[in-house]
């Protein structure tokens, strides 16, 4: 669709199409969750190369889930770019680029390959450097550098980290990555290659301090990019931890888990003062993402079945409730004429806008009857439930961050809706740009409706990753074996094929 968009059309007709591809990705999406509900994990072989030779797709419930949430964002990005029109920026093809991060988005949750989800983070990349300085203003050009500088550093490492792991382990497929390290058992050099895994992913999780590039970078790009940027784009790196130290390297986690806790610890507070000490919308938006993956990171850190489960069920009231509060944001922003949250006196002017805006600060902030209290709840009750000093700690930055969070956002309110109206309004803009924003709200108040069955789910899913259905599904049930080769094929030594062993393990 993306190149489709490439073509010389109008925009109603261009706007057509970036709609229709929102929505059929989001289809396929909840089509292929599914499929796999139950727990079946469906594999694509591209070319019929079995794996895990060949490149292949696979969807189990986490990445379908996760799928999933990619397409709802897009949709609302989509349908936040089409009601607010961006003239200068659609002429330089922004259907187009946000169509191939979409793609490299999905790619990410889909591929069962790790040089392969390097591929997808540099499809993704590309178009995200593309969007990030698309209108070249002073701002975007100062953030876009430092957003792309770190990107290619971590990218860089992430290939560095492919060649280790497949000289140390023979394979690239993340079921075989599994089969392998389990064969190995605690091995130094796989704890080396998951360290370095980890702090690439970390960089693209924007877990401090390897997030600095965030809190300048969201508020420089358009409203409609920066919510899906703010949504998923550091849910990738969240997905590529939990694949990878749930899948992969699981025989000796201590190391991993307890730079993750103490990575999670630092970052959720960090996030949260950060919030604190920014005037500006979106700048305070930003650092309650950077906060979001702290609690990521401290879920994923205890690693039992009762934390991951949480950390899922976080996972889809963060990506939800970002995106409802960036989205919001922007309506503010153009309500007010300005950035600054001390615009004051909206309460009357724009009731709805207030409503949704205290149900998203509640729910980030995890108070009840929210769906960020069910589960943020869920995390410190894993936490709790480990008993061990560094887990009581990581639960402790826990609550003190969200009683910081409620504080911040509790300004905001009061700052932008509480009291007389001040200095004059721009125009108001036609209301159908304010229905994007309403629903990504009600889907939020959808989550804590639904807040038992998505920890259900939740719940299916982490009991997967702590199995073996994963690397069964991929690979099935028998030992890898080398296929023969082709008849009349020479080998690379020379050898006929009457030569050759008729197939072996590896």
């Amino acid at each position: 669709m993306g190149i489709l968009m490439l073509a010389p059309m109008g925009r109603r007709a261009r706007a057509g199409l970036a709609l229709a591809a929102a929505l059929l990705t989001l289809l396929c999406s909840a089509l292929l969750l599914s499929a796999v509900w139950n727990g079946a994990v469906l594999v694509s072989e591209l070319g019929a190369w079995p794996a895990p030779f060949g490149i292949v797709m696979t969807a189990d419930r986490l990445g379908a889930f996760m799928s999933v949430l990619a397409s709802v964002s897009a949709l609302l990005a989509t349908w936040a770019a089409l009601v607010n029109p961006d003239p200068a920026r659609e002429r330089h093809h922004l259907f187009t680029l946000m169509a191939v991060l979409f793609a490299g988005v999905q790619m990410s949750f889909l591929t069962g390959d790790l040089f392969n989800l390097f591929v997808a983070f540099e499809v993704m990349l590309v178009a995200s450097y593309a969007l990030a300085v698309l209108g070249s203003t002073r701002e975007q050009l100062r953030e876009g550098f430092r957003y792309i500088v770190m990107n290619l550093a971590a990218s860089a490492l992430l290939v560095l980290a492919c060649g280790l792991t497949y000289g140390a382990l023979g394979t690239l497929n993340f079921a075989h990555l599994a089969q392998r390290s389990a064969e190995l058992g605690p091995n130094a050099t796989v704890n080396a290659i998951s360290v370095l895994l980890l702090l690439v992913f970390a960089a693209k999780g924007a877990l401090f301090p390897l997030g600095f590039w965030l809190p300048g970078t969201y508020p420089a790009l358009p409203a409609a990019t920066g919510t899906f940027f703010a949504a998923i784009l550091t849910k990738v790196g969240a997905y590529a931890l939990i694949r990878v130290f749930t899948t992969v390297f699981t025989e000796d986690p201590a190391l991993p888990q307890t730079l993750l806790l103490i990575l999670g610890s630092v970052t959720m507070l960090y996030g949260a003062l950060g919030m604190l000490s920014q005037r500006e919308w979106r700048s305070v938006l930003s650092f309650a993402v950077v906060s979001s993956a702290g609690y990521v990171a401290f879920g994923l850190g205890l690693g039992t079945p009762l934390a991951l489960r949480a950390t899922l069920s976080y996972l889809a009231v963060s990506v939800a409730v970002t995106a409802a509060l960036f989205l919001i944001a922007a309506v503010a922003e153009r309500a007010a004429g300005t950035r600054n949250v001390r615009a004051r006196g909206f309460l009357d002017e724009r009731p709805w806008l207030a409503g949704a805006f205290l149900l998203c600060a509640l729910t980030t902030a995890g108070l009840p009857p929210t769906a960020g209290f069910i589960a943020k709840f869920a995390l410190v009750q894993a936490g709790v439930q480990s008993g061990t000093p560094l887990a009581w700690v990581a639960v402790t930055c826990a609550l003190l961050a969200s009683l910081v969070t409620l504080l911040a956002l509790l300004n905001v309110w009061r700052g932008f809706f509480w009291g007389e109206a001040t200095g004059t309004r721009p125009a108001p803009a036609p209301r159908g740009t304010r229905l994007p924003a309403y629903a990504a709200s009600a889907l939020v108040a959808a989550l804590a409706v639904g807040g038992g069955s998505l920890l259900s789910f939740t719940g299916a899913a982490a009991s997967d990753l702590r199995g073996d259905g994963y690397v069964r599904g991929v690979l099935g049930t028998g030992p890898v074996v080398i296929p023969d080769a082709p008849a009349g094929e020479q080998s690379d030594a020379g050898q006929s094929d009457a030569e050759q062993p008729a197939g072996g393990q590896p």
